[in-house]
């Protein structure tokens, strides 16, 4: 193995925070992870890494090897793309994270597609309706929905999702259309909330450049997209959600749209990586595939009025 594939072992390890999970991102024995890792440390003379039983971490050596290594891989990489980046030439395992509403209805069914451009990638794909801790669960890239604060991972948005307000007429026939913002004090919310015990339920909206707070009644509260649909489904109350994820249902009448002059503000759509120099060419084909695929769901509004406060 040549020192480029040492180095790119190394920040694998690093990456993924153990032997095991490295190995099987670049689909090595663990044995042979090992050794390389060993041959690079007696080769540079330093210890590169702690080793316990549950944890490894970088030296202070380790560190200082990152930076540079990484500068000197980066590089290498991008000379050879400039000669030959042939879809067959990208290999290895994918692990995805995402929303099970996107990778059900919009992903998977166009996953075919992928899969013939690059027939050397193995995609392993999780739908989660929370953020995955990338490193630990050795996961290269995730698709989110809503505002994201970890500054540790690197975020490109790739668009904006229109969301809207949907009751099913069983439910408005049963409570009525609200007429305005106001008047959802007197309905009922299907409350969707990353973790529980929830917060209160609540609308959010701007009146005359004020934030404006609406308590909301709710008797259902929901942690999983296929829930909160199917709780507006049975009449059980009002929901915010993207308007993609809903359209096959306002164009048979299942579900219908309220206040449509009120729209939320639609919410971003971000693909993010764990924070680093080396970009592997299997996230980078990926991310500008999905970013192709998800660009019609991605139908931005130019109302910004309200906006709920949980996310989706």
């Amino acid at each position: 193995m040549d020192r480029i594939q040492q180095i790119e072992v190394f920040i694998q390890v690093l990456e993924s925070g153990s032997f095991t999970k490295a190995a099987e991102a670049l689909n090595m024995p663990r044995s042979t992870v090992s050794t390389v890792i060993q041959t690079l440390e007696n080769r540079l003379g330093v210890q590169l890494l702690h080793r316990t039983t549950r944890k490894l971490t970088p030296t202070q050596d380790g560190l200082r090897y990152l930076d540079t290594a990484s500068h000197v891989v980066q590089k290498f990489n991008a000379s050879e793309r400039m000669f030959h980046t042939a879809p067959h030439q990208v290999q290895g395992r994918l692990r995805i994270d995402m929303p099970s509403r996107i990778a059900r209805r919009i992903v998977i069914p166009a996953l075919p597609d992928f899969l013939s451009r690059y027939p050397r990638i193995n995609i392993e794909l999780s739908m989660k309706d929370r953020l995955a801790d990338l490193v630990a669960e050795g996961v290269d890239c995730v698709i989110r929905v809503g505002e994201l604060s970890d500054s540790e991972l690197i975020c490109k948005k790739l668009g904006d999702l229109a969301v809207i307000y949907c009751a099913s007429p069983a439910y408005l026939a049963k409570f009525g259309i609200p007429a305005n913002m106001e008047a959802l004090s007197q309905h009922h919310l299907i409350h969707y909330a990353i973790q529980m015990p929830a917060q209160q339920a609540s609308l959010e909206y701007h009146s005359d450049g004020e934030t404006v707070s609406v308590p909301m009644q709710s008797r259902v509260t929901v942690d999983n997209a296929e829930a909160y649909i199917a709780s507006a489904l049975a009449g059980i109350g009002i929901i915010e959600i993207p308007k993609y994820d809903v359209l096959h249902l306002l164009e048979n009448n299942t579900l219908q749209e309220v206040l449509p002059d009120n729209q939320p503000s639609p919410i971003p759509l971000s693909f993010l990586y764990p924070s680093r120099k080396n970009l592997s060419l299997r996230v980078n084909v990926f991310q500008e595939w999905i970013s192709q695929l998800l660009a019609e769901a991605c139908l931005i509004s130019e109302k910004k009025q309200a906006r709920h406060r949980c996310s989706y």
